[in-house]
């Protein structure tokens, strides 16, 4: 992830010139879903994030897949898929010459047509860069991301498009939603099944809400957890309910959260993919890109080396084996640890 080059605008142009010259067969540049800023950071070193975004405005949002289609103008459907039979296509209307597409995974090959009415262009595809983390657009949420993408010991990626982790849907303290409709829309193609809500009950810090926000068919879960100081400690007797749910493969895709998606979520992302083998260099930028979120205020390194410490002190040669060690020991079943990984592709 670090050290990769920036994708230029030069490569953009590429990607709607080939789309614009409509020759199936042909694959387009590779293409980033990072912004500028965001990619100055991940190219650089992890601890750099201050030079780019200190959590005090929204710049979390990735860029969209920018695609013009020659012979056929707007209106028009796009669709894309991720397989060259066009099998399990989305489908996206565009009022526009350019169809601008959000929430690509990383380091896939898309296909993609336009057609309108009798008249359908050509295949085309392309390829998203390599490079994690995997941020979403959800509209009215801020700092929304996919667990999957980053790399593992093993050489692998963790499996993308199945554990999300963001900031609130509805306020705090109240039932309102936050997230827009246009933003729901784009949960819904995530195919989203449970939500996790870290946030409290006893002060309705969750606003007392016992459905999700995010649609009848969307099983909401609350497991409250703690903030303020190590909030490992804080919160180990609710780990276990944590990874029950993880464990369970019914529930999965699923998005957790708190308010702004930053220290108890990001606690809970740094023991996911922490168990799954990412590096502990990962770990700490995938913390820090939570400033690029509109959360308040800066977050830095010393939050999430306490929970390096405090997993270490359960013993194990690396740190997956240290975090695996450590939550057993709070009670959270093997079993279930087991199926996390399993449905996450380690």
């Amino acid at each position: 992830m670090s050290g990769k080059k920036i994708i230029t605008t030069v490569l953009l142009a590429a990607v709607i010139a080939l789309c614009a010259c409509g020759r199936g067969g042909n694959t387009a540049a590779v293409q980033d879903i990072h912004t500028e800023a965001q990619g100055q950071y991940l190219s650089g070193p992890v601890t750099s994030v201050n030079k780019y975004a200190k959590g005090t405005e929204e710049l979390s949002i990735p860029e969209p897949a920018e695609l013009k289609f020659k012979g056929i103008t707007a209106p028009y459907t796009v669709y894309i898929s991720e397989h060259e039979d066009m099998s399990d296509a989305r489908e996206l209307a565009s009022d526009t010459d350019l169809a601008r597409i959000y929430n690509l995974k990383i380091g896939t090959k898309y296909y993609c047509y336009a057609a309108s009415g009798d008249k359908k262009t050509d295949v085309i595809s392309f390829e998203t860069a390599d490079i994690a983390p995997r941020n979403l657009y959800i509209d009215g949420v801020t700092n929304v991301r996919d667990i999957g993408g980053w790399k593992t010991a093993s050489g692998q990626a963790v499996k993308q498009g199945m554990v999300y982790r963001s900031g609130k849907f509805n306020a705090d303290e109240s039932s309102e939603k936050v997230i827009t409709e246009q933003g729901l829309q784009a949960v819904r193609e995530l195919g989203i099944r449970t939500e996790i809500d870290l946030r409290t009950t006893d002060d309705a810090e969750n606003g007392n809400i016992t459905e999700s926000p995010l649609g009848n068919d969307v099983r909401y879960v609350s497991i409250p957890l703690k903030s303020g100081g190590n909030i490992i400690l804080l919160n180990k007797d609710s780990l276990k309910d944590l990874f029950a749910v993880l464990g369970d493969e019914a529930n999965y895709p699923l998005v957790f959260h708190c308010s702004i998606g930053t220290d108890r979520t990001g606690m809970a992302a740094f023991l996911i993919n922490g168990l799954l083998g990412v590096s502990k260099d990962d770990l700490i930028r995938d913390f820090l890109f939570s400033n690029f979120g509109n959360i308040g205020s800066m977050r830095t390194q010393s939050i999430i080396e306490t929970y390096i410490e405090t997993v270490e002190m359960a013993g194990g040669r690396t740190l997956a084996e240290q975090i695996e060690n450590y939550l057993i020991s709070v009670g959270v079943s093997a079993d279930d640890i087991a199926t996390l990984r399993k449905m996450l592709g380690e």
